[in-house]
């Protein structure tokens, strides 16, 4: 579980089987985060999971518009550097989380 933990974390306010956003499937980036950081298909089918559900929370927030903008963004500018995945998205990130935090009341 650990080993996909970075990956999550740059997807903490947004979310990721092989279901298709802007080309590309939850299950190969997951792949490509977890070759990355290191793993095996345990850890990929934990990052497809962690994803999916947030996916779902952002959808639950109406706040899908931001959450495929944060994915495309992960998507197109997604390096790996030694053992970390890291993406150039934060305004996207800061985007998506206040829409959920505006959903959800919070500031």
């Amino acid at each position: 579980m650990r080993m996909y933990k970075p990956f999550t974390a740059l997807i903490a306010a947004l979310g990721l089987t092989l279901l298709t956003a802007c080309g590309t499937s939850y299950g190969d980036l997951c792949a490509s985060a977890v070759q990355c950081q290191g793993g095996n298909d345990a850890d990929v089918n934990a990052c497809v999971a962690v994803a999916k559900g947030t996916e779902r929370e952002a959808a639950a927030y109406d706040c899908s518009d931001a959450y495929f903008k944060r994915l495309d963004c992960i998507e197109k500018t997604s390096t790996c550097s030694k053992t970390h995945f890291d993406d150039n998205c934060n305004s996207e990130s800061d985007a998506l989380r206040a829409c959920e935090n505006a959903a959800s009341g919070h500031k």
